[in-house]
């Protein structure tokens, strides 16, 4: 009797134990698919989430051609996600106290497989780009070349095809009032006279007008700084006693932003003509309404893509082609319509 009794106490105690097993499972099978459900409507791809890669490349550019340096990210991004490399944009800035040579310093001592650089022509940069080579970083530079450097190579458009192209534009916008053209380098080379862009553009409009009309080229270098420095440096163009220039050329995005609405709040449209750089909203609206003639845009994918690729292919074969190529187009009024609103900044050549 005593051995009947207590055989069903432990019968009691094995099924709640079984029917606890039970609910623990169902739980964790609703749990599963709860989950499966969410990441699946999320549009999240799990194995792009864990994703690991190989290396670490490093770009660093100037703040001042914000949407433009947005399509080429997004563009080398793409292509060294191909390659398992990590891409981490360093974008030099005075509000946070970090400029380009201080991001060349950081990624040198973190020891990155490779430097994609704006470079801004700052001699101390290009002592940098020669300390990161000589301790194994290959670099290469875009938009502007370092060209006694020990960089591997240079993509974008170099400053003869540059010069040729916007002679060709100054030239076309000159008129019987034109006697004042100044051009807005994006660079901090000290000494014009040796400055390609600026010594083509001035020979164009010297066979224009080469005796009888007097039509003065003159250039200033606009270093990197703020917005809030460019907009000062642009006022004070526009407030220059012999007046503004007929012609002013933008070589870079916030600058052409800058001139555009100087332009505007001096009430001066129609007497400055300006050549623009990039297809910014902004810029491209003004095209459109015909208050900036024409502006410079190059292809930001292919930019993008042919850094990276540079990187990769001096890593994997250690040589690569000294210069990439990247085409180079102007948008005037009538080729504007090409590219809808809402699309500009994005658009390739």
């Amino acid at each position: 009797m005593n051995q009947k009794k207590t055989k069903k106490p432990v019968k009691k105690e094995i099924l709640l134990i079984l029917l606890g097993i039970f609910f623990v499972a169902l739980f964790l099978v609703f749990m599963n698919s709860f989950y499966e459900t969410v990441w699946e409507r999320s549009g999240i791809d799990e194995a792009e989430e864990i994703q690991t890669y190989d290396y670490q490349y490093a770009m660093i550019v100037d703040s001042g051609n914000e949407e433009l340096w947005d399509a080429v990210y997004t563009s080398a991004r793409e292509q060294a996600e191909k390659y398992r490399v990590n891409l981490e944009l360093m974008v030099s800035s005075k509000a946070d106290g970090y400029d380009e040579l201080d991001y060349m310093e950081i990624s040198i001592a973190a020891g990155v497989d490779g430097i994609i650089l704006e470079y801004n022509g700052e001699n101390n940069l290009k002592e940098e780009i020669n300390k990161a080579v000589e301790q194994g970083i290959p670099v290469v530079t875009v938009m502007n070349d370092a060209q006694d450097s020990l960089r591997q190579s240079f993509v974008g458009v170099n400053d003869y095809q540059r010069g040729q192209a916007y002679g060709e534009q100054v030239v076309s916008l000159m008129d019987e009032n034109t006697r004042y053209v100044l051009i807005l380098l994006d660079s901090e080379e000290g000494d014009l006279e040796k400055n390609q862009i600026y010594s083509l553009i001035s020979s164009a409009v010297m066979q224009v007008a080469p005796t009888g009309k007097a039509c003065q080229v003159f250039a200033r270098n606009m270093s990197t700084g703020s917005k809030f420095d460019i907009e000062e440096t642009i006022r004070q163009i526009f407030q220059d006693p012999m007046g503004p220039p007929q012609i002013l050329v933008c070589m870079d995005e916030t600058t052409t932003e800058c001139a555009y609405q100087a332009m505007i709040d001096f009430n001066v449209v129609g007497d400055v003509k300006i050549i623009g750089y990039y297809e910014s909203d902004t810029i491209m609206d003004a095209v459109r309404k015909g208050l900036i003639p024409v502006t410079c845009t190059l292809d930001t994918e292919q930019l993008g893509r042919d850094s990276v690729d540079a990187l990769w292919e001096y890593g994997q074969e250690g040589r690569v082609n000294s210069y990439y190529n990247v085409d180079l187009k102007f948008i005037t009024k009538e080729t504007a319509g090409e590219i809808s609103e809402g699309e500009s900044g994005n658009e390739n050549s």
